[in-house]
């Protein structure tokens, strides 16, 4: 489970007024008119009944119809790939075209309203679903296809591209696994990427190839056993998320895919910190129902499933072997084009705590991968979506639309942050001082000039402005903020006062807080004193 950096959400107006100048810059033209109404799209559901032969082809709908290829990997490894493929505009060959890739145990089945938006702003979009996930399940219940690995899936997914589709260049988009899966891709065939949508990617850190356990060093990334399924379970079966898995329940699976958690003695819910869903909708239910549905679907189509969700655990992580010279993380400098990382502030799933070492999502995560696609590429544009988990098309799918249409076009994007703006983790802070940000913080969401300015000290000075003017300068920034996050990586005290710093962000970017910026205690009560200059 990720550990949580200690991260305070308050207003260091200070630092906001920095990112005032922000306001002008970041005001964008309107993304492209959607100009082709959709209405013929289902609600993607499942359907009452019982499972004769699939679950997936007999109950499971998806929002639009859905084709069948059969395609294989350079092995010559045969697939069969499930696949929408819409267009809605006036003339495809010169509309863009929008690839979805889904993640880890999810489907394409779940993307419903991000494809109803994109048909509508002109694009083609393409979305399929990874063999043995949602309707490609059924077409891949020969054992000999479990040993596949992502790279055998790009493969036989390229060719379901190129050769079938006609599909020489795409937009790809890739959630979770998928966006490690559309990395990846890019990497091996880069003429076929016009630009790359990474939404809670993985692939952004690596990992041991081996675990040292009590009993010794387990293997459990070494890729010497990616062919042989039987060493695998060997590997992995002992550490019980196979079992773990055939062992869900239905209430479990709800709980965990909505945050929430039981009291095993009362049966009482509470909210967890580890979930899918902030948000219920159409594609949560749709991808919440879908995995419960399979408990009491065949057993060949639920253990194929189960089989694949932990072992692309693997399958993944053989790609980003820490002690790899070429591993996909060291690779990403090679990429050249137009990249969008869209990141849930809430996600509870990056960083991978426990096995990459990993503990801050901004400063051990994105910011080496931010640098790494700028060597070669443009910088990648970074966006935190603040109320959203591990599915940000899920939990605001309204805006994270609205910018994947925007990045498609070569429209700019608001509320993006640089990564060259933040600082190392945030400080463990004394008690009292957590009280006076989190009251300044209820103060500015009132939006109450009166209760804002109470946390002011009568001698504040920064950057030339005394406490009148810093008055006159926040009446004009604070009706524009909903979001206020400060990262503080220094509290240094001597005496009565505090030199602080860190990191201001707000839904207009990021921007670092004043060189010396201080707070200063007075009767008890802490209050900010600017920099003094």
């Amino acid at each position: 489970m990720r550990q949580l950096n200690h991260v305070s959400r308050y207003p260091a107006l200070a630092a906001v007024l920095a990112a005032a100048g922000l306001l002008v810059a970041c005001q964008t033209a309107p993304g492209p008119e959607r100009s082709f109404e959709v209405t013929d799209m289902e609600t993607p559901r499942v359907e009452p009944g019982e499972t004769k032969e699939s679950f997936w082809k007999e109950r499971v709908v998806y929002p639009f119809p859905v084709e069948y290829a059969t395609v294989a990997d350079d092995r010559g490894m045969e697939y069969e790939f499930a696949y929408m493929d819409e267009y809605r505009g006036d003339d495809p060959d010169e509309a863009p075209v929008l690839v979805l890739v889904h993640g880890k145990g999810a489907s394409a089945g779940g993307f419903s309203l991000l494809m109803r938006d994109a048909l509508e702003a002109g694009m083609r979009v393409i979305a399929f679903d990874l063999p043995h996930y949602g309707k490609s399940i059924h077409g891949n219940l020969d054992p000999e296809t479990y040993t596949r690995t992502l790279q055998d899936t790009r493969e036989a997914g390229r060719e379901l591209l190129t050769d079938h589709l006609g599909v020489d260049s795409a937009v790809f988009m890739g959630h979770s696994m998928g966006g490690q899966w559309a990395t990846g891709y890019a990497l091996e065939w880069p003429e076929d990427v016009d630009k790359l949508i990474l939404k809670a990617p993985a692939g952004l850190e690596e990992y041991p190839r081996n675990l040292s356990l009590p009993g010794g060093e387990l293997p459990w990334m070494d890729p010497a056993y990616k062919r042989d399924f039987e060493q695998w379970k060997a590997v992995w079966e002992p550490l019980g998320r196979l079992e773990q898995e055939r062992a869900q329940t239905e209430q479990q699976i709800r709980d965990f895919y909505y945050f929430q958690e039981r009291d095993p003695e009362t049966g009482e819910t509470r909210r967890a910190n580890i979930g899918f869903f902030l948000q219920d909708s159409d594609d949560a239910r749709f991808l919440t129902e879908t995995r419960v549905g399979m408990i009491d679907g065949p057993e060949d189509e639920y253990e194929a499933w189960i089989i694949a969700f932990v072992r692309d655990i693997y399958t993944m992580g053989i790609e980003v072997n820490r002690e790899d010279e070429n591993s996909l993380v060291k690779r990403l400098g090679e990429l050249d084009m137009p990249v969008f990382l869209a990141l849930g502030e809430q996600d509870p799933l990056i960083p991978t705590t426990a096995a990459s070492g990993n503990e801050d999502m901004r400063w051990d995560v994105v910011r080496p991968a931010h640098e790494r696609l700028s060597e070669q590429g443009p910088e990648p544009v970074v966006k935190f979506y603040d109320q959203a988990a591990h599915f940000i098309h899920v939990d605001m799918p309204e805006a994270f639309n609205d910018d994947v249409i925007r990045f498609v076009y070569g429209n700019r994007i608001s509320g993006t942050e640089d990564p060259a703006n933040y600082r190392e983790p945030a400080v463990q802070l004394p008690e009292e001082v957590e009280a006076f940000l989190e009251s300044d913080r209820e103060a500015v969401l009132s939006g109450d000039m009166d209760a804002i300015m109470a946390h002011y000290h009568p001698d504040y000075r920064d950057q030339g402005r005394d406490r009148s003017g810093q008055r006159r300068m926040l009446s004009q920034v604070v009706p524009v903020l909903s979001r206020y996050e400060v990262h503080l990586t220094g509290f240094e005290r001597d005496g009565d006062r505090a030199v602080i710093e860190g990191v201001v962000r707000t839904n207009f970017g990021s921007q670092p807080l004043p060189e010396g910026a201080m707070i200063i205690q007075e009767d008890g009560e802490w209050l900010w004193y600017g920099n003094q200059r």
